[in-house]
C-alpha cells in the first residue's frame, strides 16, 4: 500500500500524472538504448506539455520555493567551486542552479533533455546549454573541475546509469569530482506513486541507495567516493560504509515499518539518509 496520503484538492491531479508518468516510463523500459537516446527528451517534452501542472513547472512560477532550492545545492558544492571551476551540470532542469553559479566560475555547462523546460531561458557568455541525449555526455574529456546532478540518475533506465556514471568520469579532469544527489530508496518511492504504490512505477526508474550508488561510482572507475553529510550548511565528507550498513538493515523491514521508523523527527528533505548525497573524485 501507499506510504503518503495524496491531498484530497490534488487528487484528480495526481492520478492523471500518475498515470501518464506509468505510460511513459513503460516506454523508455521497452525501449532499446539507441531509442532511448533521442527518447529520453521526448518524454519528458510530453510530460510538461501533458500536465501544465507538473511541480517542475509549477516551480518555475514560485521564486521562494526555486531560490530555496538553488540556496541548499549551491551550500552543498560551495566548497568545490571558485574563479578558475569548469561546472556541468546534467539533468540541469530550468538550469536555475547553473545560472547562480555562473558569475562565481569560469564556465558553466548545463545538459537537459527537454525543450520545454528551458524554452525563453536568457544565457551569459560564459554558460553553455547541451542537449542531452541519453546517457552520453557530448563534452570533451576533461572538460569539466566540478561535474553536478542532483535527483537525475533515479530517472535513467538501469541499463544506462553505468554509462552515465563513466561519462561523468570522462568529462573530469584528473582530481576533479562529481557530487551526486538522488533521492533514498529506504524512503521510497519518491516520485507520484508514493501515493498509490509501494514501488517506484513512474518516472523514478531506478531508486537508488547510498551502497547501490557508490557500488555503481567505483564500477564506473572512480577509486574514491565519500557520503556528504549535512543540507543547508557546508557538508561534511563521511565513509560510506555507516550508511550501507543502515540501509541494509532497514530494507529488512517491511515497507510500512520502515516507514514509520526512518520518518520520525525532520521533516523532508531533512530526515537521517533521506537523500543519497555522495562526492566521486577522478
Amino acid at each position: 500500500m501507499p506510504w503518503a496520503k495524496a491531498p484530497a484538492a490534488e487528487l484528480e491531479h495526481l492520478q492523471e500524472q500518475f498515470a501518464v508518468e506509468k505510460e511513459l516510463a513503460a516506454r523508455l523500459l521497452a525501449a532499446t538504448r539507441a531509442e532511448r537516446k533521442r527518447l529520453y527528451g521526448e518524454v519528458y517534452d510530453e510530460l510538461f506539455r501533458r500536465l501544465p501542472h507538473q511541480p517542475q513547472l509549477r516551480q518555475r512560477e514560485d521564486p521562494a520555493a526555486k531560490a530555496e532550492l538553488v540556496r541548499l545545492q549551491a551550500g552543498l558544492l560551495e566548497s568545490l567551486i571558485g574563479p578558475s571551476t569548469g561546472f556541468v551540470e546534467v539533468g540541469s532542469g530550468d538550469c536555475a542552479l547553473a545560472l547562480h553559479l555562473a558569475g562565481r566560475v569560469r564556465r558553466v555547462v548545463a545538459v537537459e533533455a527537454s525543450n520545454e523546460i528551458v524554452a525563453g531561458l536568457e544565457l551569459p557568455e560564459n554558460f553553455a546549454l547541451v542537449k542531452a541525449r541519453g546517457a552520453a555526455c557530448e563534452l570533451p574529456d576533461g572538460e569539466a573541475d566540478l561535474a553536478f546532478s542532483c535527483h537525475f540518475v533515479e530517472h535513467l533506465h538501469p541499463e544506462d546509469a553505468l554509462e552515465h556514471a563513466r561519462e561523468m568520469r570522462r568529462i573530469l579532469r584528473p582530481g576533479g569530482c562529481y557530487v551526486v544527489v538522488t533521492p533514498n530508496r529506504i524512503y521510497g518511492p519518491h516520485d507520484v506513486s508514493r501515493y498509490f504504490a509501494e514501488e517506484a512505477q513512474g518516472l523514478h526508474l531506478k531508486e537508488y541507495t547510498h551502497g547501490d550508488l557508490a557500488s555503481l561510482l567505483r564500477r564506473a572507475g572512480f577509486t574514491q567516493v565519500e557520503r556528504l553529510s549535512g543540507i543547508g550548511r557546508l557538508p561534511e565528507r563521511r565513509p560510506v560504509w555507516p550508511a550501507a550498513i543502515a540501509e541494509n538493515i532497514a530494507e529488512l523491514l517491511p515497507a510500512a515499518r520502515r516507514h514509520a521508523i526512518f520518518g520520525r523527527g525532520a521533516a523532508p528533505p531533512f530526515r537521517p539518509l533521506e537523500q543519497v548525497m555522495l562526492v566521486a573524485v577522478r
